[in-house]
């Protein structure tokens, strides 16, 4: 198995992820729902505070494609709900997702 490196981050006792959301991030890691739609969740982790974000702006919103694997390693239970969370987190707070 691959280690990934472990990174922690202030996750201020975010409440748990709905179940969609795992399988939002399987469908679009799986080519099956575009970036728009699967920033649409991030969005929504964000409005709900599950994940902090300092940033808003009206920038494309575009997400590299080797993002992808970490939400493929979300969705098969790889690596867990906090660092899924806190790789979210540092993406866009270093805006390279834009939401």
């Amino acid at each position: 198995p691959t280690q990934i490196a472990s990174t922690s981050f202030d996750l201020k006792d975010a409440p748990e992820i709905p179940d969609w959301v795992k399988a939002s991030a399987k469908s679009w890691s799986g080519g099956d729902i575009s970036d728009g739609e699967f920033i649409q969740t991030i969005q929504y982790l964000s409005e709900q505070e599950i994940i902090s974000s300092d940033t808003q702006n009206n920038n494309p919103k575009t997400i590299p494609h080797w993002v992808k694997t970490t939400a493929s390693w979300w969705a098969s239970e790889r690596i867990s709900d906090a660092d899924f969370v806190g790789a979210l987190e540092y993406l866009v707070n270093a805006r390279i997702i834009q939401i």
